[in-house]
């Protein structure tokens, strides 16, 4: 993997864990040395020139940058940096769900393992980021309210989207794909009933 998008990949999906919530009880940290990310490589959805011009203009790094709950880097508008980029947001800044659909599968070949992996992921992200609008327009306006004058403001909306949809296609990754190591094993067995996100707890 790209190590400019390796790095953004990763601190995406980190996010997650300020995103969603409501994992059961049973779905407590795992004690494991293995990074669930090298169970699975998924393939490169997003241009990777896009991603890195969006990196470089809103940079994610840990240790530079501004945090967002949990202590996580906020990643919202190098996110938007991309939805605009690749045309996933249109001139109004709504999300047209077909430039939507095009853009991550268009990299995928006809016969891709991952081409239903990843519509089934667009689909059921779309449908929880529109169940979320009213939140994500509340923080944009919250935002407003509270960042200093000439900070750019940018819409969670878009961070969302682009963590669900990777994160979702690495828990439904193909199981001829999968890495069966024994930690692997667990991480699997562990996403059946659990979110990707109580992984990275």
């Amino acid at each position: 993997m790209n190590s400019i998008f390796g790095k953004v990949f990763l601190v995406l999906c980190s996010t997650l864990l300020v995103t969603v919530t409501g994992a059961p009880n049973s779905c407590g940290k795992l004690d494991l040395k293995t990074d669930p990310f090298t169970c699975c490589t998924i393939p490169k959805l997003l241009d990777v020139t896009i991603v890195s011009s969006c990196f470089e203009k809103f940079p994610i790094d840990k240790d530079s940058m501004d945090k967002g709950a949990s202590n996580m880097p906020k990643t919202e508008c190098m996110s938007e940096c991309i939805l605009n980029s690749t045309g996933i947001y249109n001139r109004r800044g709504d999300v047209d769900e077909k430039k939507l659909n095009s853009v991550f599968t268009d990299s995928l070949p006809t016969n891709s393992p991952w081409l239903n992996v990843v519509r089934k992921a667009i689909k059921e992200c779309t449908a929880k980021s529109n169940k979320k609008d009213k939140e994500f327009q509340k923080d944009v306006a919250d935002q407003k309210k509270t960042t200093p004058k000439g900070t750019q403001v940018c819409n969670p909306e878009a961070s969302f989207l682009v963590d669900c949809i990777h994160t979702t296609v690495f828990s439904d990754c193909p199981t001829n794909l999968r890495s069966t190591t024994s930690e692997c094993d667990t991480i699997w067995n562990f996403l059946k009933n659990c979110p990707f996100s109580a992984l990275r707890q």
